[in-house]
């Protein structure tokens, strides 16, 4: 399966997806523990370091965080 993904896109591209779905899911996360606050803490702070991390991502493609706000 690897091996077709890194026919159809760029790593670069797949490290975004990646992201992109890792924040996806720790956003299920977050609602599911939206009554418990040292859970959904832990996910938010997980949600933060990802945002970062796609930040970083998006700069390979010259795409600044203050771009996205349009």
């Amino acid at each position: 399966m690897v091996k077709i993904m890194e026919n159809l896109i760029s790593q670069k591209a797949a490290n975004v997806l990646d992201l992109l779905e890792k924040i996806d899911s720790v956003n299920e996360m977050i609602a599911i523990h939206e009554d418990d606050p040292f859970m959904k803490n832990q996910y938010v702070y997980r949600k933060e370091l990802f945002v970062k991390e796609l930040a970083h991502q998006l700069s390979e493609y010259q795409i600044a965080p203050k771009d996205l706000a349009a």
